[in-house]
Parts: C-alpha cells; structure tokens; sequence
C-alpha cells in the first residue's frame, strides 16, 4: 500500500474519530452503541474515540510522505 494512502487514510480516520467523540459527549441526541440509556451522555465511548484519534493522528504523522526537494 502507498504511503499516500497511509497518510490520507489516517488523516480521515482520526477526524471521524473525533467527531464521533464529540457526538458522544453530548446529551440528549440518541447514541446507538450504548447499553445505558441512550440519550445520556457516554464519557468512555468518548473517551475511546479520542484515543482512537490521537493514534491515527500518529499514524499520519509517521506516514507522511516526504516533501519533494530540489
């Protein structure tokens, strides 16, 4: 697989991550993948899509690709 790709991907990964996150935090909306009641606010799945952000945030910066030098 490209590293381009790599990058890309990952970039798109910790953004849905994130909004998924922030989704999370806010009561009041249904959230489907809770088993408490789901219009509560759920801080560890929030949490866990935080997580999930800083680690592809990681992996873009790992995957970069090189700048073209002249």
């Amino acid at each position: 697989m490209n590293k381009r790709t790599l990058f890309y991907g990952a970039i798109v990964v910790a953004v849905v991550a994130l909004a998924l996150a922030v989704y999370y935090l806010i009561p009041g909306i249904y959230h489907p993948l809770t088993t408490t009641p789901p219009l509560a606010s759920h801080p560890t799945h929030a949490v866990a899509f935080f997580i999930l952000a800083a680690i592809a945030v990681v992996a873009a910066l790992v995957t970069r690709p090189k700048s073209a030098r002249r």
